[in-house]
């Protein structure tokens, strides 16, 4: 499996603050099914600055990661809240981009209230050759209170990354809540581990397709889709058109 939002870089992400976290957060990613992981930046407001403090983590990590015997490929990659997209300069917003492909940007939205440019920034994004993935929207307040708000987003081309924990309750009633329903919908194109939680990584990715059977009422095959296959070509830069997991309808009597 991909892991396309991994918090495992040392002195960057909250939950792995020092190199031996880092690569026990790693070892544990590797003995969960995942062989690549992207782990990005926290791109803020001094972007430059983040994203060569999130290179030189990547560096550190992947020699402690071979030193370790740790066989995990660390892709690069960042985190940018959508509203700072408008301002990157394009070198900087390429730098952004998800694993080797520099299309895909991850971003999150707001976690109160509405951002009236979304479909702005992602035609804006569009005609730069890029595209978009929201991060745990299943978290903001908006999508909460209205979930089909993505559905507009998503027809413009932007994909919806779900982050496992959400599907456990590791960030709150409200975003599991909407987490399945966005799982129902057919609005969750991708999931990944995503940020630290008080339960802090949640690594189970073989119980996150369990999951995904049980609600999605489809085989493992085409469920491991959002884990594996798509997350794929998320980092190699490819059109990634999610095939539509809605519920199948269920058997009398079964």
């Amino acid at each position: 499996m991909l892991d396309i939002n991994a918090h495992i870089l040392p002195g960057i992400h909250a939950s792995t603050p020092d190199r031996p976290r880092a690569v026990e957060a790693a070892r544990a990613l590797v003995a969960a099914g995942v062989d690549t992981a992207v782990a990005p930046a926290m791109v803020g407001e001094a972007p430059g600055a983040a994203l060569d403090a999130a290179d030189a983590a990547r560096d550190d990590l992947r020699r402690a990661l071979e030193a370790a015997s740790v066989p995990l490929r660390v892709l690069p990659g960042a985190i940018v809240p959508l509203s700072h997209l408008p301002l990157l300069d394009p070198p900087v917003l390429a730098r952004c981009t998800a694993g080797d492909g520099g299309r895909w940007v991850i971003a999150t939205l707001p976690d109160a209230g509405w951002p009236l440019d979304l479909a702005g920034i992602i035609d804006g994004l569009q005609m730069a050759g890029l595209g978009l993935v929201l991060a745990h929207p299943e978290r903001a307040e908006a999508v909460q209170l209205a979930p089909d708000r993505l559905r507009d987003a998503l027809g413009r081309g932007a994909l919806v990354q779900l982050a496992a924990g959400s599907m456990a309750g590791a960030h709150g009633a409200r975003a599991e809540r909407t987490a399945f329903d966005l799982l129902r919908g057919g609005m969750v194109t991708v999931l990944a581990s995503d940020s630290a939680s008080r339960t802090e990584h949640v690594l189970d990715l073989a119980g996150t397709l369990d999951v995904l059977e049980r609600v999605l009422r489809r085989p493992r095959d085409e469920v491991a889709w959002m884990l594996d296959a798509g997350p794929r070509r998320i980092v190699a830069g490819e059109p990634v058109r999610a095939p539509r997991l809605v519920p199948q309808p269920r058997v009398p009597g079964a």
